[in-house]
């Protein structure tokens, strides 16, 4: 904005007064679009392992490593994004110097405090524990086990593509700090084995007091395993639970599976189920739970493989009432977004995308972030030979029936090892880890996919990149995948009054100096619209870390 003005023509102190109010009001606006950057003093690049920031409600950012060699370590960052403490925990229950048989199932802030969920394999039992940490300085308040599942030795039921689940789950409240935590018993059903007891959901309040306790079955025993989809919980009333049911033996004219919609009330010990008729023979379904309080409705979206086609998503969403019943279940299309990769990205087809994550408002509307997934085999090592192409995004803003409003697309190429799943974006960010199997060299995942910040007035989209398909000018046009971490390159799109602008938030990276940013670790505030994430800085052969706060 360029605004000339001569002083000479002001002759009165009320114009120069509204002229300052003007000046001061266009100066507050202005950076609400164009994002501002704090960064702490620089570190050690970490080392292998997985690393987490939590934004506190008192201010404090916390940063969490976990470290094959160092454990786990915790930093503490005051408001004024200045180092308070650092400290290696050393846990009684869980054993931080086994990362191997170690997988993180959720880190969140509940009550103010930053909450880790592990679950550890010791003797071949999966246990599972919980350290609550102390907002202010990291350390250890409170350390528990939860419970464990049986042995991993025990056979795992498969059927039709169907695999019952042998894990623990831990889900919270999004709109409280309510919590639940399923202990999902998948193995193949022994002698002596009591079929009410095989799948147990803890509930759990905002100060971690076990609230109640509630069995997962069926009461006509229609199905005996069990496939978990995901879990919603609803503060200190209802736990909603979407499975799909299926047998080790398929019974003459029945269906081999079909997705079950359940719901644990306060005053019970078991669920209610709801098996969804339409969704016979339905495998490997991926899913969301979201509660929605205004309609008093209750919606689940899963992601079929087997039904995705032409001008089919395979995606359905499903809306129940709060006690389970299912009112309507419309399938995504996604023409609006087909529109707007044919304009912005020369697509001649139409979008065919993968959810990765779902963000549901109040009043029932919703964000729904999508990503075109495609897989190969490549060598012929076991653990690295599965590849998955993670290829351009898009995003929709859904109505409260399913339908597209507004939609934004980008162009984008990044390969991982393995076999990347629906709805990553939602497990990453509620900090889903295995240690088991990770090649340090080829773990490119908390760097790949994308991160969307949505504004009332302006939008951005947030991706690592090559440098040479960020520089118009570059000599090769054909797009290669990006497959290390070192060669990436951070940026930002802002998408403001239907303009597309690329920005380079800390500067322009060049050949010799790169930066990037490990997604992975990222964690937004909404309410203060900051993006805290770790920096990667590359100049020359020299690297250096350092925390980044984004105010968008």
């Amino acid at each position: 904005m360029k605004l000339l003005i001569s002083i000479t023509m002001i002759n009165n102190s009320r114009t120069l007064a509204l002229l300052l109010t003007f000046l001061i009001l266009a100066a507050i606006k202005l950076p609400a679009q164009v994002p501002i950057v704090k960064l702490s003093n620089e570190f050690n690049v970490p080392g292998d392992g997985f690393d987490k920031l939590l934004q506190l409600r008192n201010g404090n950012t916390c940063y969490l490593h976990f470290g094959q060699k160092s454990g786990l370590e915790v930093a503490m960052y005051n408001r004024q994004r200045e180092l308070l403490n650092h400290d290696t925990l050393n846990p009684q229950r869980w054993n931080s110097t086994d990362l191997d048989n170690t997988e993180i199932d959720a880190i969140y802030q509940i009550n103010g405090q930053p909450v880790v969920f592990l679950q550890q394999i010791v003797k071949d039992t999966p246990n599972l524990y919980r350290l609550v940490l102390d907002p202010n300085n990291g350390h250890i308040l409170k350390e528990d086990k939860l419970g464990e599942l049986p042995s991993i030795r025990l056979r795992t039921m498969y059927s039709n593509n169907n695999v019952a689940s042998h894990d623990c789950y831990v889900e919270k409240d999004t709109r409280s700090d309510y919590y639940a935590v399923a202990f999902f018993n998948g193995t193949e059903i022994q002698y002596g084995d009591d079929p009410k007891k095989r799948i147990t959901i803890q509930h759990y309040s905002p100060d971690h007091k076990l609230i109640n306790t509630g069995y997962y079955y069926m009461q006509d025993s229609a199905y005996n395993y069990f496939s978990y989809i995901n879990m919603a919980v609803q503060d200190k009333s209802h736990i909603y639970l979407a499975t799909v049911g299926f047998n080790g033996k398929r019974k003459s004219g029945e269906s081999s599976s079909k997705v079950v919609f359940s719901v644990l009330s306060p005053d019970s010990v078991t669920f209610s189920n709801h098996v969804i008729a339409y969704t016979g023979n339905y495998s490997q379904v991926s899913g969301l739970v979201k509660v929605v309080p205004a309609y008093k409705e209750v919606r689940l979206l899963i992601h079929v493989p087997d039904e995705k086609r032409s001008g089919n998503s395979g995606t359905i969403l499903n809306i129940f009432t709060e006690d389970g019943k299912l009112r309507k279940h419309p399938i995504l299309t996604n023409p609006e977004l087909s529109k707007n990769v044919a304009i912005n990205l020369n697509y001649k087809d139409d979008y065919s995308g993968i959810p990765q994550n779902w963000i549901i408002n109040d009043d029932g509307s919703s964000t729904i972030m999508w990503e075109t997934l495609s897989f190969f085999k490549q060598g012929n090592n076991q653990i690295s030979n599965l590849h998955t192409n993670m290829g351009d995004a898009g995003v929709a803003e859904l109505d409260t029936t399913g339908r597209e409003d507004v939609t934004w697309s980008l162009n984008k190429y990044q390969v991982v090892t393995g076999v990347a799943q629906p709805f990553f974006q939602h497990r990453r960010s509620k900090s889903e880890w295995v240690f088991r199997n990770k090649i340090a060299a080829l773990n490119l995942s908390p760097y790949v996919s994308y991160d969307f910040i949505n504004k009332p007035d302006v939008t951005f989209m947030l991706f690592n990149d090559y440098l040479q398909y960020l520089d118009s000018g570059g000599a090769d046009k054909t797009k290669k995948p990006l497959k290390f971490a070192d060669d990436a390159s951070f940026v930002c799109y802002r998408y403001l009054d239907k303009r597309i602008e690329r920005l380079y938030i800390f500067g322009m990276p060049e050949v010799s100096k790169r930066y990037s940013c490990i997604l992975g670790a990222s964690d937004y505030n909404e309410g203060s619209h900051t993006y805290a994430t770790i920096l990667l800085t590359r100049k020359g052969t020299v690297k250096t870390a350092a925390l980044a706060w984004i105010e968008f």
